[in-house]
């Protein structure tokens, strides 16, 4: 199995909109700086890409509600982390700080989707 993502690293934002009352009711603008850790669990592909996706996967009489448009997108993009994190595993196995498509059809293999690697081999030989 794919080890987890590793953790993002802390980013550091300024929000220029914070103003403080000075001695002589003068209000002025002093940055404050907040750090945040963006969470890689909250990527999701936008959701008109993934109802493009749905759209042709499923038979024309299937509706898909918002809230399950909403579900899919998460999961998709929780798959691509989880896919990248494996991948990125396979690159640095080899010694190597490029992850190549090899190294993607590994991923999906390990993470027990081989029977999408010869669909992927097609598409890679045509790109």
């Amino acid at each position: 199995g794919a080890m987890p993502p590793p953790a993002a690293a802390p980013t550091t934002t300024t929000n220029p909109n914070t103003t403080t009352a000075t001695s002589n009711n003068n209000p002025t603008t002093t940055p404050t700086t907040t750090t945040t850790t963006p969470n890689a669990m909250e990527f999701e592909p936008p959701l008109a890409c993934v109802r493009r996706i749905l759209k042709h996967a499923l038979p024309s009489s299937t509706n898909v509600g918002k809230d399950a448009s909403a579900a899919f997108a998460r999961a998709c993009g929780i798959f691509i982390i989880y896919v990248t994190a494996c991948a990125n595993d396979c690159a640095r196995e080899h010694k190597r700080q490029t992850i190549t498509a090899n190294d993607v059809l590994a991923a999906v293999r390990e993470l027990d989707f081989e029977e999408f690697t010869p669909d992927m081999n097609r598409f890679l030989e045509h790109h």
